[in-house]
């Protein structure tokens, strides 16, 4: 009787193995990525186009859970809080990855300890724009009427400390020291507003935000902040063609998850993310809204990017005196 409860309870436990496997292979059920933006930003539209083809070659349903606030950081705590197990992941833009955590005094993570980097996804060069009153057809003048009246023009962001706030004054510091107001308004687009409506002199920000107003004629997109010309108009020169050197600057995307995720996880997650990437037709797409998609989708890779971005622009916050409590 025993040997054969014994040889029962074995079959039983062969049967039931490979179920279990299957239960502990990565992913078993829907992975979650948070977007740290509001829904229609430029981060979701992105974070969209990637997810649709991200789930189809990790085999597994992803949702998109959008909680903005605090610079991109509400939802980035949220992600570094959850269980490291692959099943929530961040979509990055550099205010989460980078801006926010450097100007708040108190940030609410680390975003090299609190996270492993699954890729650097994209990079999205910024440009500077002026409006319609400066009269200024290309960097040089602009500089002019900066030099000619220190202090009395003005430029808007999307807000104190954000990504294309300290572009701004990285421009500004490299084009030699110069002055200018900054406004800070409750996003880009009121800002771009005000910028075509003449009460700003000029503004960074990209392609995908700026450049149907620029074809239009209401502003006029006087260079390129990256080291090459973009695909989107090969001819709007770069600052560097202009004599601006040391002024580059980009938002970016990374994914990431919660630090401690186990290796098989990591390993799913960057394999599908490397396939989606590495897919021509899917190139394409992202360059035409002014997005260089990253060849290399490494977490070394990322990890090296993002802790390059946090030298560089810790240097552009301290300087600009940048801080929120």
């Amino acid at each position: 009787m025993y040997r054969r409860t014994a040889l029962g309870a074995a079959v039983a436990s062969l049967l039931a193995a490979p179920s279990l496997r299957a239960q502990d292979r990565f992913p078993s059920r829907a992975v979650r990525v948070v977007v740290p933006f509001a829904p229609g930003g430029p981060t979701d539209v992105f974070a969209r186009r990637f997810v649709d083809r991200f789930q189809r070659a990790l085999g597994q349903t992803v949702v998109i859970e959008n909680k903005a606030g605090a610079g991109g950081m509400l939802g980035a705590q949220d992600v570094a809080r959850s269980r490291p197990d692959g099943y929530s992941l961040i979509f990055h833009a550099s205010s989460s990855a980078l801006t926010s955590p450097l100007v708040y005094r108190r940030p609410l993570y680390d975003p090299v300890k609190d996270f492993e980097q699954v890729s650097l996804l994209g990079v999205v060069p910024f440009v500077l724009a002026v409006g319609p009153q400066t009269g200024a057809t290309n960097t040089a003048e602009l500089v002019a009427a900066l030099r000619a009246r220190p202090g009395a023009l003005s430029y808007g962001s999307s807000g104190v400390g954000t990504s294309n706030h300290l572009s701004a004054a990285l421009f500004l510091a490299r084009a030699g020291d110069l002055r200018a107001e900054h406004i800070p308004y409750r996003g880009s687009g009121p800002a771009i507003q005000d910028l075509v409506a003449g009460t700003t002199a000029f503004q960074v920000d990209t392609f995908g935000t700026l450049y149907e107003l620029h074809r239009d004629r209401r502003l006029r997109i006087i260079a390129v902040m990256h080291p090459t010309r973009s695909v989107v108009d090969r001819g709007i020169p770069t600052l560097a063609e202009q004599g601006i050197t040391g002024a580059e600057a980009s938002t970016f995307n990374i994914l990431a998850a919660p630090a401690g995720t186990p290796p098989e996880a990591m390993a799913a997650l960057s394999d599908a993310t490397r396939r989606v990437m590495a897919d021509s037709a899917f190139q394409e797409e992202l360059l035409s809204i002014g997005i260089e998609p990253e060849p290399d989708t490494s977490p070394r890779r990322a990890l090296t990017f993002l802790a390059g971005e946090l030298e560089k622009w810790r240097v552009v916050v301290q300087a600009a005196g940048v801080s929120i409590e």
